[in-house]
């Protein structure tokens, strides 16, 4: 293989849908990581619109709308890839799992004929990812993959998982977890001494994030005359929202817990400077997930916030000491034991925030979680059956 080889990255997802902010940002830093170690990459993505190829729309869908957007999703886009792109030229292909649908299958099928030597990876991000397909068309969409991801180990010739998996599907796995581009993030600013303690959790809310969780236990602490005060900024969009609002009134918490919505630049910035403890995905045992691999942990870290978590996560080891751990369970979660962890830690390691900064620079950039990857995308080793 040429020492600066050729991949083309799919990512069968929606440019133009907010909730895909952080696949995107994902996405271009995968990108930016695969080119500063040496790969020549282009990107293929989706619109309601079309197909968009090296960040310019190629193609409009003939019809488009509410009812035809799954549609193109997971039928037009992928016949649109073929004609975009000159599959011979490529090196390896990085794609995004989008379900084993016979449209997938059909332009796997395209591109080992058209270049038998090219490299096919496909990122799984959530494995096993049947609890988060729970609505009747993503039964369907379910019950296809079923049918279909037997003939993945004709095609692919690794996996990439997050969660320790060997083996997916019949297809064996490159285990790595996620990164962050670092630079892109700005460092936490605290303005100084604030009353109380201001807790933020950010992303697609669902059921995983485990929010109900800090809900109870903040009803729980109430307000106790020998500890601070708690205030809950819950910043994002999803489909846990409208339960965490209702559960929210229902335990008296109108006054210290705010739905921010979705924030983007400056307005997010700020939010995070008034944080003083950030929240991972506190339910991760809720899909039966082995442990974590979040992006918003690895965020928290890069922009200086100390974090809590509930699962196992290879990159944040149990002696980080701005990393407050909780059970992996549906119980409330203890906020006195937060407030003596934060208390603590600001006592113990005043510059935490430039201590956990040097920790994201070194362990958790997209750069050094991809570069084994690009070895073997590199080595000329034989593949599986063709």
């Amino acid at each position: 293989m040429r020492r600066h080889p050729k991949g083309l990255l799919i990512y069968p997802i929606s440019t133009d849908h907010p909730a895909n902010r952080g696949i995107l940002n994902k996405m271009a830093y995968q990108s930016q990581a695969f080119e500063e170690l040496g790969a020549d990459v282009d990107v293929m993505c989706n619109s309601r619109s079309g197909p968009v190829f090296g960040g310019k729309l190629v193609a409009r869908y003939p019809i488009t709308g509410r009812w035809f957007d799954s549609l193109n999703h997971y039928g037009t886009f992928y016949r649109h890839a073929k004609k975009q792109a000159d599959l011979s030229r490529y090196d390896f292909l990085y794609i995004r799992y989008p379900l084993a649908l016979p449209s997938f299958l059909l332009l796997l099928r395209q591109v080992r004929k058209a270049n038998p030597r090219v490299k096919i990876v496909a990122e799984i991000a959530t494995y096993p990812y049947r609890r988060e397909l729970d609505t009747p068309k993503r039964r369907v969409l379910f019950g296809l993959d079923l049918l279909g991801r037997g003939q993945l180990k004709r095609f692919l010739d690794r996996i990439v998982t997050f969660y320790g998996q060997s083996e997916i599907h019949g297809v064996p796995c490159f285990q790595l977890s996620n990164g962050v581009d670092v630079r892109s993030m700005p460092l936490r600013q605290r303005s100084g001494a604030t009353e109380g303690l201001t807790l933020v959790a950010v992303g697609n809310v669902a059921e995983r994030h485990g929010l109900d969780r800090v809900l109870r236990g903040l009803a729980a602490y109430g307000d106790q005359p020998d500890g601070p005060s708690i205030n809950l900024d819950i910043i994002g969009d999803g489909p846990a929202i409208a339960p965490l609002k209702k559960l929210s009134n229902d335990l008296g918490l109108r006054d210290s817990v705010r739905f921010l919505g979705i924030q983007h630049g400056a307005e997010l910035d700020a939010s995070f400077d008034r944080a003083d403890v950030a929240l991972d995905s506190l339910a991760i045992h809720r899909l039966q997930l082995p442990c974590s691999s979040s992006l918003k942990a690895r965020e928290y870290c890069a922009r200086g916030i100390p974090f809590v978590i509930a699962s196992d996560d290879p990159d944040f080891p149990s002696n980080l000491p701005f990393v407050h751990r909780v059970p992996s369970n549906d119980g409330p979660i203890d906020i006195p034991g937060l407030v003596q962890f934060h208390a603590s830690l600001c006592e113990s390691h005043p510059d935490v925030t430039a201590e956990m900064r040097q920790y994201a620079e070194q362990h958790l950039t997209w750069t050094a979680k991809l570069e084994p990857l690009l070895e073997y995308l590199r080595s000329e080793e034989p593949e599986g059956p063709r």
